[in-house]
């Protein structure tokens, strides 16, 4: 690689701040190699010239041109706007970028901030008059380019599909690996995890008591992780572990994004395509646990007002724990009710690990009077309900105090809690404790009470009221923001002129 000259003097032997961006699509050891020499050879140029000031080499490895979520290039662009580079050499706008609206915002986005980009293939420099002409029509040949590199492979794929010719990574699959001859074999090691996995589903077990046997037998996932929930369905909803196949589960949009393929484009299935690690009858049998599943839990339900009258039970049930009550929580967008530990939910996990109750539990049960509810875990990972009747709870358990999150409301403790007003609308502020954390607000009431359309309202923290002390007289607190957005607040004896 040959560094060529550019015509961009500094002004009074100022030297020019300059920094370099090189790119390669893959991490192929030859790809990494070719992106060091690039770097190196980049940063001697840069050094070696005695009108440039070496600023950095810019780098991206195994990110495609078409997207500008590449960090180096980011970095190259935060860089020119701190002010830190006054030229960016690159080898060419295919390098730079393969979208032509890339290229055209980022190298316009550095004309305005008064840096040049310098393409050494096509000879372009962005900062003089004919430079965004030609980058335009350069970049756009490049832009087609891709496009037709990536079409040309989507159809090569494609008539392997139409084929019925598979288009397999099962070697990237628990349970699988590829054969000397290239043909996928089942590793049995693993496999007989499938197996065991298959049948604790079939069997009634939840995806977190799977997760919690793997984990406790040290089985690790294909990557060497430990299983979550979420690896636990995917390998269950599988197709290839019963030996059949999916093409085109996923296809890549026009952005170079790999999306989910929900019918947007064609897919093939294959029967019985490889070995199967389980029977198809047991993989069904799977399929339908984990239906029952989610259709118990969010099975039709029609939400309504919760009220008395909708509800009956509401007000009358309670966390055995703690002894608060539990309150509606809807969930699934509108299309599901749970009920929860308010003691939870207003002082934190510290002060009762709390429950959730599907609402359809409920219904199955005949209350009569105010109940206390606990949950508890079958063998099976499921979670059952069961609750105490109100006579026999307070034989035994006592319903918690809240912890003590502040000092007492009176005069001792907040000898101005009658000076301090609201300085846009005259009213008094009232004290509000964040039942987590125990700071307290002073809030101004008009609005607590009435909301914005009555006063666009205050709030202070009591420790910066603490700092003007002693306060004699009534105050009036004003809220205000610095240029940067920095908030601050401020008094004075008397309401803003303004002020309704």
């Amino acid at each position: 690689m040959q560094i060529k000259e550019i015509n961009l003097k500094p002004s009074h032997d100022k030297k020019l701040k300059v920094a370099a961006y090189c790119r390669v699509s893959t991490d192929h050891d030859d790809q990494e190699d070719s992106l060091e020499n690039q770097i190196e050879t980049y940063e001697n140029e840069i050094r070696s010239n005695p009108e440039y000031e070496y600023v950095d080499v810019f780098y991206d490895l195994a990110h495609t041109g078409y997207k500008d979520a590449r960090p180096g290039f980011q970095r190259m662009m935060e860089a020119a706007r701190n002010g830190e580079v006054d030229l960016i050499i690159t080898k060419s706008i295919s390098r730079f970028a393969r979208n032509t609206k890339i290229v055209l915002e980022a190298t316009r986005e550095l004309k305005e901030l008064n840096v040049a980009v310098f393409f050494e293939l096509q000879n372009i420099n962005t900062l003089t008059s004919a430079g965004e002409l030609m980058m335009t029509i350069v970049a756009a040949f490049a832009q087609a380019e891709s496009e037709g590199i990536s079409t040309t492979a989507k159809m090569a794929y494609r008539r392997k599909y139409e084929a019925g010719i598979p288009v397999q990574y099962l070697e990237r699959s628990f349970g699988y690996r590829k054969g000397k001859d290239g043909e996928f074999i089942i590793e049995e090691s693993e496999a007989v995890w499938v197996r065991k996995i298959y049948q604790m589903i079939a069997d009634g077990y939840t995806a977190a008591a799977v997760k919690r046997y793997l984990n406790d037998n040290n089985v690790k996932t294909i990557g060497g992780a430990n299983w979550i929930d979420s690896t636990v369905f995917r390998l269950v909803e599988n197709e290839i572990y019963k030996g059949d196949y999916i093409m085109q589960k996923s296809f890549v949009t026009e952005d170079r994004r790999l999306v989910r393929n929900r019918g947007q484009v064609d897919s093939w299935y294959i029967e019985n395509d490889h070995i199967p690690i389980v029977s198809k009858q047991l993989w069904q049998k799977a399929q339908d646990a984990l239906a029952k599943r989610r259709n118990y839990r969010n099975g039709e339900m029609t939400i309504k007002d919760t009220t008395k009258e909708n509800y009956p039970y509401k007000g009358k049930i309670f966390c055995a724990e703690c002894g608060q009550p539990l309150y509606p929580r809807i969930y699934s967008k509108g299309h599901r009710l749970n009920w929860g530990c308010s003691g939870r939910k207003r002082y934190g996990s510290s002060y009762c690990k709390g429950i959730n109750v599907l609402d359809t539990v409920l219904h199955d049960w005949q209350i009569d009077g105010n109940i206390y509810i606990y949950e508890k875990t079958s063998e099976k990972g499921l979670r059952e309900y069961d609750f105490y009747k109100e006579s026999y709870w307070k034989r035994s358990h006592k319903k918690k105090e809240p912890p003590v999150l502040a000092h007492e409301l009176n005069d001792e403790n907040y000898p101005y809690r009658f000076k301090i007003h609201c300085a846009l609308c005259g009213s008094r502020l009232t004290r509000h404790v964040n039942t987590k954390s125990g700071r307290v607000t002073w809030m101004c009431n008009r609005y607590k009470h009435h909301g914005p359309d009555q006063c666009p309202g205050m709030r202070i923290f009591d420790d910066e009221i603490r700092k003007w002390m002693p306060i004699e007289a009534d105050i009036y607190i004003t809220e205000r923001r610095t240029p940067d957005g920095k908030k601050y607040h401020s008094y004075s004896c008397q309401r803003e002129e303004n002020s309704d």
